[in-house]
């Protein structure tokens, strides 16, 4: 029997995208930013989400826009460009909401102080994958899959992908991740 994998989902990982000196630079920057309670954050957990950041370097930001670039070209996708930036800190006993980016094509996650209990959840994206018993799991069939995750990391996923899991419960303080959202640049906007 021949196998066609339809409908893959392609998942950007770039490990040891910063430097050690660049992860600390960026730890102090965000922790001496205000944070506020989230919707998708539950418990002990603060975002800068929907708030001005200025905490991330120019020469980072177009590191990450670089690997946005080959990450769309690769999904087929035309320009797009990082919109808004955001860090979450979490610490122990706090859970991650699953969740979408709605309004955004590419989103990411970089990893600023996590250890090697963290994990990003992905789900599968096939709403009738429940519906059947399966009497073993692989790649065609899981409802869920994890990326074990370590500092320094880039993950760039499309913003349609649930993430998260709201019953994985963070054990480590300090959990810093930088999050982003990417859309279209206007020029390549199609209007039909």
């Amino acid at each position: 029997m021949n196998i066609i994998s339809l409908f893959p989902t392609a998942i950007g990982n770039f490990v040891d995208f910063i430097t050690e000196s660049e992860r600390l630079e960026l730890l102090k920057n965000i922790k001496n930013t205000s944070h506020h309670p989230h919707d998708e954050l539950i418990g002990n957990a603060f975002s800068t989400h929907r708030s001005q950041n200025s905490f991330m370097s120019k020469t980072i930001e177009d590191r990450i826009q670089s690997a946005v670039n080959e990450y769309a070209e690769f999904y087929g996708l035309g320009s797009v460009k990082i919109g808004n930036v955001w860090s979450n800190i979490q610490h122990s006993g706090s859970c991650l909401n699953e969740h979408t980016h709605p309004d955004s094509i590419i989103s990411g996650a970089l990893y600023i102080n996590v250890d090697e209990t963290c994990k990003l959840y992905f789900h599968n994206p096939n709403p009738y994958n429940g519906f059947t018993h399966y009497d073993k799991r692989n790649d065609f069939n899981y409802q869920f899959a994890w990326i074990n995750v370590k500092n320094y990391q880039l993950i760039l996923f499309p913003s349609w992908l649930k993430h998260g899991k709201h019953n994985e419960v963070n054990m480590m303080d300090d959990r810093v991740v930088v999050s982003f959202n990417c859309n279209y640049d206007n020029k390549d906007l199609i209007k039909i």
